[in-house]
């Protein structure tokens, strides 16, 4: 009776001690979100030895993993690179492989940082494939979230859009898991979907699904200055009357931050909003002092888009000399590093500058150059993509070889030759999945009919592009410059251009003076038909001037964007041998 009286009391004092760890760690969980710099004071509080909580195994591993989420917070890339590579290491030999996702979002959460996309996205598909055979929605929502990150920076908008809307809708799932590891706030995940918006040029939505968040959810802290800063910018670009008032408002919240990585950071996004306003010097302050901390804390992806935005607030407030030299600096990292995307911005920044001087030559010169970068971005998407694709078949090839294995190992040995017919069956059936699921693919074009009917011409689009990758038809794409076409003459040349599409072509009319041709169902034979036909009804609307016409063939991971600039780089290398030959 005395044993179980004993037992009792100590079951009632320990209920609360592990409740009052969770919650300390929990709200770690939200702290590091917020104040980072706290955050780490209060894991090195709980992991100091002579700490009276001590932490069983899991709770160990679980604080490992909320100092690797710190230090990313806090840029110390290489030092979350080494905790996540320990860590997921412990969580194999400790069986716990529900662990294995969340070091795995934080080491991909590194790379990502260093602008290294190539080793991240295979992690970061490997992750999502764990979180989702362990039910682990907290970590399917963060590998979600940085794969969408990434997605966006490399221009595949309708894969970036699927993966960030799928993150915040599986947020109410949180509270159905039975142990907590780590997530990020959902203000963060609507941060991310309203930046894609913008990138996307859907300003009064990202305006709308910032401001939602902000509303949503009480926030602190770094998170807060974010959403602050982006609702700004926000503003400033729909030209709302608030916008003044939002961007005081973020201001008052740079106190709230607690290192000098993190107040950098604010700086650069704070010399954006100024340099909108027309404040140059203030902006070209504020970003001075960003590239001081970032260069003193050897930070090269953030050196790079400072001391480009510093050039582009110099040539705007006249000091030409200063911003080709800084420029030209930033060229040389950036090629060095292989950032093409950086380059593209840089040369466009170089174009505009000359294109305002009168310096046409230049600036052609360096449109040229903002192409080829362009190309050369292209071929990373597209080379990241097949090491991702590959990674994906390797995974899988894995998972057969291991199911046939397991079927094989189960089969009793004194059977004799049932053991071989019951390994040959097994063999013919996913022979014959196999061909059931080439079959569909092959023939899924034929099934397209059965899709809603898209109304915008966004809609229609994605819907081309989207059919065309199911179905594993050939796309392509014909872009014209009707730059040298009268206006007047316009509605005369689309008219003649419907007469030669076929019923299910799309015709666009972009920015920029293009029109856009999309030709579901065609090879490059019939797409230079096409052309040579298009180049001979324009002849008397051009009036004597030569006809700009360039084209792209699909490929599995193209995007409108990506396909618009090679047909660009396409014109553009038409236009050199001409004057070449």
């Amino acid at each position: 009776m005395d044993f179980r009286l004993i037992v009792l009391c100590l079951s009632f004092w320990f209920a609360p001690a592990w409740a009052n760890t969770m919650d300390r760690l929990n709200n770690i969980n939200t702290l590091l979100y917020e104040y980072p710099s706290r955050a780490l004071e209060e894991i090195n509080t709980l992991d100091n030895i002579t700490s009276p909580i001590k932490l069983s195994e899991s709770e160990k591993l679980r604080l490992s993993l909320l100092r690797c989420e710190t230090y990313l917070q806090l840029g110390e890339n290489q030092a979350a690179i080494n905790i996540a590579r320990m860590s997921e290491a412990k969580a194999k030999v400790m069986e716990l492989e529900e662990a294995r996702p969340y070091f795995m979002n934080c080491m991909a959460g590194a790379l990502t940082q260093y602008g290294d996309y190539r080793q991240a996205l295979p992690i970061i598909d490997t992750s999502i494939a764990l979180s989702r055979e362990f039910q682990q929605p907290q970590s399917l929502i963060n590998g979600l979230m940085l794969r969408g990150l990434i997605d966006a920076r490399i221009d595949s908008y309708s894969n970036a859009s699927e993966d960030l809307r799928l993150a915040i809708a599986i947020y109410p799932e949180l509270s159905k898991q039975p142990f907590n590891w780590s997530w990020p706030p959902l203000a963060y995940a609507r941060l991310s979907l309203s930046q894609l918006l913008a990138q996307r040029g859907e300003f009064k939505q990202a305006y709308s699904v910032i401001n939602s968040a902000l509303a949503s959810e009480p926030l602190q802290g770094k998170v807060k200055a974010q959403l602050l800063n982006q609702v700004a910018y926000m503003a400033l670009l729909i030209q709302l009357p608030s916008s003044d008032a939002l961007i005081l408002n973020a201001k008052s919240q740079l106190p709230e931050l607690g290192t000098a990585f993190e107040l950098a950071q604010s700086y650069t996004l704070m010399a954006q909003l100024e340099y909108i306003r027309g404040n140059f010097r203030r902006a070209i302050q504020l970003l001075e002092i960003s590239l001081n901390t970032f260069k003193k804390q050897k930070k090269s992806l953030e050196v790079i888009r400072a001391q480009r935005q510093l050039a582009e607030s110099l040539f705007a407030s006249g000091a030409t000399n200063k911003a080709l030299t800084l420029m030209k600096q930033t060229i040389e990292v950036a090629t060095r590093t292989s950032r093409y995307d950086e380059l593209v911005l840089c040369y466009q920044i170089l174009s505009l500058h000359y294109e305002k001087e009168g310096d046409f030559k230049l600036a052609y010169k360096y449109k040229e150059s903002q192409f080829k970068a362009a190309e050369n971005s292209y071929n990373f998407i597209k080379d990241t993509r097949l090491l991702q694709l590959n990674a994906k078949l390797s995974r899988q090839k894995q998972e057969l070889k291991s199911e046939i294995n397991n079927n094989m190992a189960s089969v009793s040995p004194g059977f004799g030759f049932q053991s071989g017919y019951a390994i040959i069956f097994i063999l013919l059936l996913i022979t014959s999945i196999l061909s059931f699921l080439t079959y569909r693919s092959k023939h899924q074009a034929k099934q397209i009919t059965s899709f809603p009917e898209a109304k915008t011409e966004e809609q229609k689009i994605d819907r081309l592009l989207s059919n065309s990758k199911l179905g594993g038809f050939p796309l392509s794409l014909i872009l014209i410059n009707t730059l040298q076409v009268y206006r007047d003459d316009l509605p005369i040349l689309n008219a003649q251009l419907e007469k030669l599409l076929r019923e299910q072509d799309l015709m666009v009319n972009g920015s920029n003076e293009e029109i856009i041709l999309l030709l579901p169902y065609t090879k490059e034979e019939g797409t230079l038909k096409l052309i040579t036909q298009i180049k001979e009804l324009m002849i008397p609307l051009l009036r004597g001037n030569i006809s700009k016409i360039g084209y792209a063939k699909m490929q599995q991971h193209d995007s409108i964007t990506s396909l618009i600039k090679r047909a660009n780089v396409q014109q553009l290398r038409q236009r050199k041998q001409r004057e070449t030959n």
